[in-house]
């Protein structure tokens, strides 16, 4: 038994040896530069299954396709070459995790090769417009850079270009989240620029990430960053509020981005304030043509609740009492040509007008009066602060002016139906508002 364990042992060396002469035969011829034969070389000794026993037959395969994916004149087989050799190298990779062999100075030119390989590969895809495979070869590029760095065959940090160019293709790719990856490297290391190429849009693009998340901790982390490098952009003073706005044209879209911008900071008061104006100029639009949403009633509820907050908010603000007067002015308006509407028809009807008829003309003016008497009420606000302002300039002074004036149309309405007592209360009133808008005048 102890001689058949003996000739094993034997033998198994005399494999082991037989083998570590082929390898060194075609490294030989690599380090020639000789790849066609040491291709010739590997492909007579690696059909037999002993070849890839040890890691050293993986990386030596690695090596001679790797080789041959950087041959310009078998750039037919480059993409084939890449994927042996990328696929042996992970194979070696995994039976020996350290890699040691990488010290051998022949074998670090198998990423070495690789790495550039898929650069020039994304390189030429970029220059056909082929930008989805552009960026799954510079993702292959970064990898084996950091591979290089590790081992310290490249001496840098960073392969700089290569990260930015593969966060670029993410991004023009919509791969959000590997953008956000590479971008953050970047930023993180506070490079500013690359061989002439400005960095400023990772910058920007992370701020503009953040704010669409309404991440408030990143985007300020960022934007500070941006500010640095870049004082001279005005991009980096941009608040969270003006991505919200500004983000997007569209009504629908900008909406739910204050929304969602609200949800994470309730007691924002420029957001609220900001929602409610974009709302306004829908519902209450001066534009010729404006047509009335078909969710009006909707968009007034969170407008009117927006109002409220931010009056809640900042008291001392005059702006959420303007734009409710002004609202309820202008509901006011459309409900008077109702209730005017539904008059003229109990006019017209005489004696046959039913009680029905009658009472959808107390029932609107009702309504009517609720809603004047909200405009004045906010009117009034707005007026008192006016009234404390030690100057006004033009355009303080001719809003100040409105105010009055439609204050005191609205006592002039209430003394219409007004009873003696409240007749003289309300012709005095009249009588206040209308001198300040002469005066104003």
């Amino acid at each position: 038994m102890k001689k058949v364990i003996l000739l094993a042992t034997i033998a198994a060396f005399s494999t082991a040896g037989a083998y570590a002469q082929k390898y060194e035969d075609i490294k030989g011829a690599l380090a020639l530069g000789q790849t066609d034969k040491a291709k010739e070389a590997f492909d007579k000794n690696s059909t037999n299954e002993k070849f890839f026993t040890k890691p050293e037959g993986h990386i030596l395969k690695a090596a001679v396709f790797a080789s041959l994916a950087v041959d310009s004149s078998k750039a037919a087989e480059a993409e084939k070459n890449r994927t042996e050799a990328d696929a042996a190298l992970a194979k070696y990779k995994e039976m020996e995790p350290d890699m040691k062999l990488l010290e051998d100075p022949m074998y670090k030119n198998a990423p070495y090769n690789l790495y550039a390989a898929y650069f020039n590969a994304g390189i030429n895809d970029i220059n056909s417009k082929a930008y989805e495979p552009a960026f799954e070869k510079f993702k292959k590029t970064v990898d084996y850079s950091e591979l290089l760095i590790a081992k310290k065959i490249m001496n840098k940090q960073m392969d700089t270009a290569a990260v930015y160019y593969t966060g670029l293709l993410a991004e023009n790719t919509k791969h959000e989240e590997d953008a956000l990856k590479y971008y953050t490297r970047i930023a993180d290391a506070k490079i500013k620029d690359y061989n002439g190429t400005s960095y400023e849009s990772v910058y920007q693009g992370l701020v503009r990430h953040y704010a669409t998340k309404n991440d408030n901790a990143n985007f300020e982390k960022y934007k500070a960053l941006g500010k640095e490098l870049y004082p001279q952009s005005e991009f980096f003073t941009y608040s969270m509020l003006d991505f919200a706005v500004g983000s997007s044209s569209n009504f629908n879209e900008r909406l739910a981005s204050l929304e969602k911008l609200l949800a994470a900071s309730p007691e924002d008061y420029k957001a609220n304030i900001t929602l409610a104006e974009i709302i306004y100029d829908t519902l209450d639009s001066r534009k010729e043509g404006a047509v009335m949403p078909g969710n009006a009633a909707e968009l007034e509820t969170k407008m009117l609740a927006a109002l409220n907050k931010a009056s809640s908010l900042k008291p001392e603000e005059m702006q959420p009492y303007l734009l409710l007067g002004d609202h309820y002015q202008l509901k006011a308006g459309n409900i008077r040509n109702e209730m005017v509407t539904a008059e003229t028809e109990v006019t017209k009807k005489g004696a046959k007008a039913t009680a029905a008829d009658k009472q959808k003309v107390a029932d609107i003016k009702k309504s009517y009066n609720e809603a004047y008497d909200i405009a004045k009420t906010n009117y009034e606000k707005a007026a008192e602060m006016f009234a404390k302002m030690p100057s006004l300039d033009a355009t303080q002074k001719r809003t100040y002016r409105l105010i009055a004036g439609n204050i005191a149309e609205y006592y002039s309405y209430k003394i219409e139906d007004a009873k003696a007592a409240d007749r003289d209360k309300f012709v005095a009133l009249e009588k206040k508002w209308d001198d300040i808008f002469v005066k104003l005048r």
